[in-house]
């Protein structure tokens, strides 16, 4: 009988497989090496096709190893960017509207609001004839602010994530971010490194990797997912 020989492939093959699980790792680990390789050299050609974030070696210092400790779950919330846009497009038509109109109405009463911007800036009363101005001049102003804020308010909201997605976007052929729906997904990542400061001290840091990335849907079938991106480490 052979059982000694059969008893002895057992035991290489569970070898084997301990050997392939102690050698496997974490899916996120190409990508912070690659991200700190890439951060001690400075390079930022490297860096800006995957992150939006930097670990500067000049003040940061250098991370020479590491290793993940947690990978918390992913956190999605819509990509809102078609809605957004049109958002924009909207508060820019009122916003040029009102625009057009307050210039109306200053041409119409130029002289006026000439005497009462001098009386303002004088500190003093406006004559009783330019109290209506006054009056209707103020409110054009202070409407117009409220427009150009609420443009720039929407504005901010949609560039808040979009050069993240649209950076995520270039792992996604032909996917043009403004225009397609689907989800964005983030997740952190924490670390112990050890890291080498710039004054040439190695100490262990705990570092929180946050990564994120555009699931995109294009009405063609499958969600199509974009590259992982770095946007903080803190």
């Amino acid at each position: 009988m052979y059982r000694p020989r059969s008893t002895s492939v057992v035991v290489f093959a569970a070898a084997m497989l301990g050997l392939a699980v102690a050698c496997s790792s974490a899916p996120e680990e190409p990508l912070l090496r690659q991200y700190f390789r890439a951060s001690q050299l400075r390079d930022s050609t490297t860096l800006a096709s995957f992150a939006a974030a930097e670990f500067d070696p000049r003040t940061e210092g250098i991370v020479s190893s590491f290793d993940i400790v947690s990978v918390s779950p992913e956190q999605t919330e819509p990509l809102m960017f078609v809605e957004m846009d049109a958002a924009v497009n909207k508060a820019r038509m009122a916003n040029d509207e009102h625009a057009k109109n307050m210039k109306a109405y200053q041409d119409e009463n130029l002289r006026a609001i000439e005497r009462v911007l001098k009386a303002e800036s004088a500190g003093e009363p406006v004559a009783r004839r330019d109290e209506a101005v006054q009056e209707a001049w103020r409110t054009w102003r202070d409407e117009g602010a409220a427009f150009q804020g609420a443009l720039s308010d929407t504005r901010a909201k949609l560039n808040a994530n979009l050069p993240v997605m649209q950076l995520s976007a270039q792992g996604a052929d032909g996917v043009d971010v403004r225009t397609v729906g689907g989800q964005m997904v983030s997740k952190d990542v924490t670390i112990d490194a050890n890291v080498r400061s710039p004054e040439g001290t190695t100490t262990e840091r705990q570092l929180v990797v946050t990564m994120v990335r555009g699931v995109f849907d294009t009405g063609a079938g499958e969600p199509v997912p974009g590259r992982w991106v770095i946007t903080r480490v803190q």
